[in-house]
């Protein structure tokens, strides 16, 4: 399946990119083993109003908990997967955090600008 954008695993080299692009970081976090995990990105990879959205405005980067590569120290202390965060350019909070079942209206509310 074709989305229409890349999915980053990188959160350094994804952050980069969405400061070049002027595209907001939409971070997918996730942990081993989370089956509900997999479920979710399943379900905003197939929807197409969020892929079209993507494409238009963020950066999707998955980031694996305890990886060894940095990341904002507020997704450090996340207890539930998955958890989706937007941010801007300077690395701050767009939304709050989306945790658990995927709510495509409070996604595209989190990447469509006011």
């Amino acid at each position: 399946m074709s989305f229409g954008f890349s999915i980053e695993s990188s959160y350094e080299k994804a952050h980069q990119k969405a400061v070049k692009e002027d595209k907001i970081l939409m971070v997918y976090l996730t942990q081993k083993g989370c089956h509900r995990c997999r479920d979710e990105l399943v379900k905003i990879l197939q929807n197409k109003k969020l892929r079209l959205a993507i494409e238009k405005s963020a950066l999707f980067v998955v980031v694996l908990k305890n990886q060894k590569e940095s990341y904002p120290i507020e997704m450090l202390y996340t207890s539930e997967y998955p958890t989706l965060f937007f941010l801007d350019k300077r690395e701050l909070f767009l939304c709050e955090a989306l945790r658990g079942e995927t709510k495509v209206d409070k996604i595209l509310e989190c990447l469509v600008p006011k």
